[in-house]
């Protein structure tokens, strides 16, 4: 504390025993008593300017980490809005001039029945046909042969939207360009469905499997085959093992030690289903695979069961290096964003053909296996909206996913992403939103709990 004159010689007085103060030595005194003060709070400002500039230079530095990090992505938006409607069930195709067909689909009021043509640069969207020569429908399949460039649309539901009956449909049209449609059949020897899978292999046949008949909610298991480009078909089988079931997605490994392999991949046979089934280049065959799954305390189970939480109406794609990709679907469990999900998962390529099991000496299965089967992994929690109906496809030049389209919990969506590294403020924005979402879910779940536990 800083004393004044006055409060000085008294002290002085008082310590010399009443005798008269050297007033020199009083000012020398108070002079030195100041400088010191001054240097004292110097000092102290230095300090404080030095802690609030590492303060601010180390928050600065925490926030542009967090920032770059958020900002940072593996997936690209290529466009928000495409040009055409939002929609979900529709049918998208990569052709071999790299131009992406769209085709059909449905909002909440009607089907769609129109054809789209765009970049797989997400520019350059046309409408080919406002009205095309099928019925509009969603939930059919749009097939590109990559030898010819030919599409093939099959099957779908021409009603079920705004209180129309469900019109599910069983014709095949033939394009070679998405504007003139020639119709294959009218009337294919399989059920007439929606919501199956469907794909063509490298000789150009094409394949279905499964699907909704409207013969109860449970789905079909069968599995049908044309060589013909859609005009007659056989059956491949018509009770596979994997449970009736639709909103699956039927996938053809590109490449890798299983090329030319299908899979069928979760869906619902009233309950969503988390499994993956593997079947032969001809359809048949199937077995259901058995996967990795590591468990807290430190040792491995093998599950006939992926890592992923059951869905259906997921995006499913394979790519040339042998991966099998799984993105989006509708949850059989409210989340964040309500039943859909915005997770992406892969299954990596096997190293080696598969081993055959020692002989059995243990009721314990991982004591018997040769090799640990493989484990699916989650790959990120991409920037775009959870969603469900949504159509993926691989391009072929560089393996890049790309996810299109599909509803989420505020509606239908009219945008295309790839799978490709990007930084910007949208996916600084998404996932803040996504880790809003995720926080306000669990202080819900932790607030439901307190009041179920409460008196």
């Amino acid at each position: 504390m800083l004393l004044d004159k006055k409060s000085l010689i008294e002290q002085l007085k008082k310590a010399s025993g009443g005798k008269e103060v050297n007033m020199a030595m009083v000012e020398d005194t108070l002079q030195h008593d100041k400088e010191r003060r001054k240097l004292h709070k110097q000092r102290w400002r230095s300090r404080w300017r030095i802690f609030f500039c590492g303060f601010s230079t180390l928050a600065l530095t925490a926030l542009t980490v967090l920032v770059v990090i958020f900002a940072i992505s593996p997936w690209t938006q290529l466009c928000d809005d495409c040009g055409w409607s939002g929609r979900a069930y529709f049918g998208a195709a990569l052709t071999p001039g790299g131009r992406i067909i769209l085709l059909g689909g449905r909002d909440a009021s009607h089907n769609f029945g129109d054809v789209w043509s765009g970049s797989k640069d997400g520019t350059d969207w046309k409408r080919l046909l406002q009205f095309a020569s099928f019925e509009p429908r969603h939930g059919h399949a749009l097939l590109c042969d990559r030898n010819t460039g030919e599409l093939f649309l099959l099957g779908g539901d021409a009603g079920s939207v705004g209180g129309s009956a469900f019109l599910p449909m069983r014709d095949a049209w033939l394009s070679t360009d998405g504007q003139t449609w020639v119709q294959q059949t009218s009337a294919a020897p399989w059920a007439a469905r929606k919501f199956f899978g469907a794909n063509v292999d490298s000789q150009g046949r094409l394949y279905i499997a499964g699907g909704l008949s409207g013969h109860g909610n449970g789905g079909l298991n069968d599995v049908w085959r044309s060589q013909d480009k859609g005009i007659s078909w056989e059956p491949m089988s018509l009770a596979a093992p994997w449970s009736a079931r639709h909103s699956i997605q039927l996938v053809r490994m590109l490449g890798g030690l299983n090329k030319d392999r299908f899979y069928i991949l979760g869906g619902t046979d009233g309950f969503a289903q988390h499994d993956v089934w593997e079947g032969d280049g001809e359809g048949t065959g199937w077995e259901l695979m058995r996967f990795t799954h590591h468990r807290e305390s430190s040792y491995d189970s093998f599950e006939h069961r992926a890592s992923w939480r059951p869905r259906a109406a997921a995006a499913a794609v394979a790519d040339s290096n042998g991966l099998l990709k799984i993105f989006g679907g509708l949850l059989d469990e409210e989340g964040p964003e309500g039943y859909f999900s915005r997770e992406a998962w892969q299954l990596p390529s096997p190293e080696g053909p598969p081993s055959e099991w020692w002989q059995k000496q243990s009721n314990d299965d991982r004591l018997n296996v040769r090799s640990k089967p493989l484990e699916w992994l989650k790959t990120s929690d991409p920037p775009w909206s959870a969603r469900a109906g949504l159509q993926g496809f691989v391009d072929p030049e560089d393996n890049a996913a790309y996810i299109v389209g599909g509803e989420d919990r505020l509606g239908f969506k009219a945008d295309l992403w790839k799978e490709a590294f990007s930084i910007n403020f949208d996916n600084l924005y998404n996932m803040i939103e996504l880790t809003f979402l995720r926080f306000t879910a669990s202080q819900n779940a932790t607030s439901t709990n307190t009041t179920a536990d409460g008196p």
